[in-house]
């Protein structure tokens, strides 16, 4: 009945999760100021000014239909009129606009996730292994909650953060008054050089990617007159000012909030936008390390003495409640042992969980050598020893398991982060691609890179020619608006245009613009054309045999999994596919948002079983034997992970797969025509 009432309404609604527990949830904002003061995180980066850090829990709460209380929490977070309006900016919407249409699809405030708020967790068993979900573009730390709440609903304990580094279409940050935290920061960058801003990025020269020969980052004559375009008469900043301009604060019931939004940035490789996405991916990897000290204080029990008006619980106002809410996660995490949390994320999350393993697992390495210039990111000793309980990569060392789902390699391209991706991901790695990013081959290129157990080699192709120009790597000044994009500072800019194969539009939850599908298909590998043709049974065994042999255990080397999901798109891994199937059918051609989703789920717990990690088994089985297994999975495709049909041109990889199925089909041809026992040939 419930159900049929669910189909009436015209509320988009989640179907149950298919785990065999009730899922409960909490929504935390916790100031880090605290886990500062003790040594457990570096300061924020100095661009961002963070005090906070936000985050969903799902959770275990009890066996299915034993939960108490009301099911049902918001899934548009609140301030929920601010995140509708902050959506149809997102979507291109003007700021006046967006809060008229705020007030329009009002349907959308009373869309739940069926978890249950605040309730206590499962009472066994005794440990819950841990899994950390970083959000992409447009996202929020509760948009990918069906597979974050399934994953609850087998058994894991996961953390979703929100990040505040523009890629969410808002976020909102409680301005705590316990800000001794902050203190270091600000003294530290009391010298810094002025800031400018690319896009609404806070930018210095230091961090820009630019190298000075005397490694100094603010004092050279070009800094002096960049100071100067960036001033006015009264000396304040135009960056200052127009940051000032793009903050907005409001003050409700004596809690002060500052709104960050989106930055809208193209998606073409290019020095511009490497440098602000290398600038999010700071405040990124930063936020994971915060997390991390946050899990370690709620497995050994959260002090009292933190417990105050700055950490604030949806929900509940009881200090009493919150102090049990928290307690209850006490030595119920298992996250003692070196690299015991499963790190995840989707497209730019699935870059930062990429680059946040290895900053991590390569600490160490760069410690001893000095080789690591300008780091986004260098962990704390408290988190390092995570990884690596002697300080270094020893045989106490473990490294993480890692799952990236619709990888975006852009991020990871810059000139800050061509070390780490140079290097390989060190721990077991599952990729799941949908097939719109599937499609998409440079990006394609550059994943397989990624999962290449020597690690990456594959280079942007800005990079590339004006390395060969200038026979160096080429200094990335910044731009301080459009107009010097185009005309002053970066004169290679026109080649950018042809080096990338896809023009990606920003403001749609996809990532993708409407109308791409020819350009996705310029480029289609051996695969895709495989995957075109009329094929037979035979035909996939020969593909499925031939992807398997990439992906063989090779001893010592951690395993790497590599699948796309069929007639899937971008969207498809996040909620909005099952809330929208309507919209998601007709304008993104996915036939089945939850059979897409429950692929992805049924390989993440996989995965996790495989691992060793305690996770209810699929169905009446202990382990899904299929979903890895050599058997065939309706829309579940393994992909090679070699990168030798690279190098073919079009016309030969498509006479290759000519050759195969015609082969293929004259031993079809051949069976067909033997004569069968016990009666005559038709």
């Amino acid at each position: 009945m419930t159900s049929i009432l669910s189909r009436l309404s015209p509320v988009p609604y989640f179907p149950s999760y298919k785990g065999p527990y009730e899922v409960g949830t909490i929504d935390l904002e916790v100031p880090v100021s605290q886990f500062v003061d003790e040594g457990l995180t570096p300061p924020c980066p100095s661009h961002s000014g963070i005090p906070t850090i936000q985050f969903r829990i799902f959770y275990p709460a009890a066996l299915k239909g034993q939960a108490t209380g009301v099911q049902g929490a918001n899934w548009v977070p609140s301030p929920r009129k601010e995140y509708v309006a902050a959506y149809c900016r997102f979507a291109g919407a003007g700021e006046f606009l967006a809060n008229v249409l705020s007030y329009i699809p009002r349907h959308l405030y009373y869309i739940q996730i069926p978890a249950y708020s605040n309730h206590n967790l499962l009472g066994f068993p005794s440990k819950f292994p841990v899994v950390v979900f970083s959000h992409g573009l447009g996202g929020t730390r509760n948009t990918y909650s069906y597979i974050t709440a399934s994953l609850a609903a087998y058994g894991c304990v996961v953390f979703c953060p929100e990040h505040r580094d523009g890629s969410a279409p808002a976020t909102f940050i409680r301005e705590p008054k316990r800000k001794s935290g902050l203190d270091e920061l600000q003294r530290s960058t009391e010298n810094e050089p002025p800031k400018i801003e690319v896009e609404g990025v806070p930018q210095t020269p230091s961090s820009s990617g630019s190298d000075c020969e005397d490694g100094s980052g603010g004092n050279s004559s070009q800094d002096e007159k960049e100071k100067k375009k960036q001033t006015d008469g009264s000396g304040e900043s135009k960056g200052e000012k127009s940051k000032k301009e793009k903050t907005h604060t409001s003050k409700v019931k004596g809690v002060t909030r500052r709104r960050i939004d989106y930055i809208s940035q193209a998606h073409e490789i290019s020095p511009v936008t490497a440098a602000t996405r290398n600038k999010q991916l700071e405040i990124r990897l930063w936020e994971l390390g915060v997390l991390y000290a946050v899990i370690q204080e709620l497995d050994k029990g959260w002090r009292e003495e933190n417990i105050d008006e700055d950490l604030y619980l949806t929900g509940v106002k009881k200090t009493g409640d919150i102090s049990r809410l928290l307690k209850m996660f006490e030595g119920r995490l298992d996250v003692a042992s070196p690299g015991s949390i499963t790190w995840t994320g989707h497209s730019f999350g699935a870059a930062t969980t990429t680059q946040f393993v290895k900053s991590c697992w390569y600490a160490p390495l760069f410690k001893q050598n000095g080789e690591l210039k300008e780091p986004l990111y260098v962990p704390s000793d408290y988190l390092l020893r995570h990884f690596h309980p002697d300080g270094t990569i020893a045989k106490t060392s473990k490294a993480p398991s890692a799952v990236l789902l619709d990888t975006w390699c852009l991020p990871l391209l810059g000139d800050r982060t061509r070390v780490m991706w140079k290097l390989p991901i060190p721990g077991p790695t599952i990729g799941i691609f949908s097939q719109q990013f599937f499609k998409w081959k440079e990006n394609l290129r550059g994943f397989r890179h990624v999962m290449n157990r020597k690690g990456g080699a594959f280079e942007s192709e800005w990079f590339k020619e004006a390395q060969q120009e200038e026979d160096k790597a080429p200094t990335i000044s910044i731009p301080t608006n459009a107009q010097a994009t185009k005309d002053e500072i970066l004169p290679q800019v026109h080649k950018l245009h042809r080096t990338s194969s896809l023009d990606v539009t920003p403001q749609l939850p996809t990532g993708f613009r409407q109308g791409d599908e020819a350009k996705l298909n310029e480029d289609e590998s051996t695969e895709a054309a495989i995957s075109e043709a009329e094929e037979d049974m035979e035909t996939l065994s020969l593909k499925r045999t031939q992807s398997r042999k990439s992906q063989l255990s090779i001893p010592g080397q951690p395993d790497r999994r590599f699948y796309y999901v069929v007639e899937s798109a971008h969207m498809s891994q996040s909620d909005f596919g099952i809330l929208f199937p309507t919209s998601a059918k007709y304008l993104l051609r996915v036939a089945d948002s939850e059979a897409v989703l429950d692929l992805n789920v049924r390989a993440l717990t996989e995965f996790l079983r495989e691992g060793g990690k305690n996770v209810a088994g699929y169905g009446d089985e202990e382990r899904d034997g299929d979903i890895f297994g050599e058997g065939v999975v309706k829309g579940w495709e393994l992909v090679d992970l070699e990168l030798g049909d690279e190098g073919l041109k079009k016309s030969e990889g498509l006479k290759k797969v000519g050759e195969v199925i015609e082969e293929a089909k004259k031993k079809v041809g051949e069976v067909k025509s033997e004569p069968k026992e016990g009666g005559p040939r038709l």
